[in-house]
């Protein structure tokens, strides 16, 4: 596995370009992760099937993209109930409540919602928090903060007095046709998983943005 030091900082070429082809037909495509508070960086293997274990209860999500996904929740006793029919992108716990994000990105549909589930001990619903507008790839939290990564766009949602609000802070990547997979913040820095290389923004100073590929040996 390389090292966030293996990567050099390149020029972002031309939409339609010969290294931008080169890029878009690279093979490589490449996942970040925080393990153990360290930067992991990893070969990106798609996954159609998240779960997350809550009390009793294992949430289990699918997406299948254009051929849609569901949401389901299985019980102790092994009894598995549908929640609904989506494209389940992540399964997360945000301040002491579990919530999911949906999300679909394909040909002309570029669509997400937050939801919250609830769950009493004895059943599960959902309620609606906020429609994104956009498809939630992958998302980071850090200091009770969600950070959204869409295919285009870097994104905040707060609860801001039980009402949810989205806040863009970085709009229209630059290299958001390298298919931009996951998303970290190490060091100070955005860290974005996508083919061909890595992205970097600055944390502080968004102005600050890099497409990072591996140095050649």
């Amino acid at each position: 596995m390389p090292f966030l030091n293996d990567f050099i900082a390149t020029i972002i070429p031309d939409i339609g370009s010969k290294k931008w082809l080169q890029i878009i037909n690279n093979s490589k495509h490449y996942c970040v992760e925080i393990i153990n508070g360290e930067l992991v960086i990893s070969r990106y293997r798609e996954k159609h099937k998240i779960q997350y274990e809550y009390l009793d209860l294992k949430i289990v999500g699918t997406d299948y993209g254009e051929w849609g996904g569901e949401l389901k929740v299985i019980y102790n006793d092994l009894t598995e109930v549908l929640l609904k029919k989506c494209n389940v992108k992540s399964i997360f716990e945000y301040k002491g409540e579990i919530y999911f994000l949906e999300g679909l990105e394909h040909m002309y549909l570029n669509e997400g919602i937050l939801y919250k589930l609830i769950y009493d001990g004895i059943s599960v619903s959902f309620k609606e928090c906020l429609e994104l507008k956009e498809c939630p790839i992958d998302f980071y939290i850090l200091d009770e903060i969600l950070y959204v990564l869409s295919s285009e766009n870097l994104f905040t949602v707060c609860n801001e007095g039980g009402t949810f609000k989205k806040n863009i802070i970085f709009n229209n990547f630059p290299f958001s046709t390298f298919e931009p997979n996951s998303l970290v913040i190490y060091k100070g820095d955005f860290i974005i998983g996508m083919r061909g290389g890595l992205g970097r923004i600055g944390y502080e100073n968004i102005a600050n943005v890099q497409y990072m590929q591996l140095k050649k040996k």
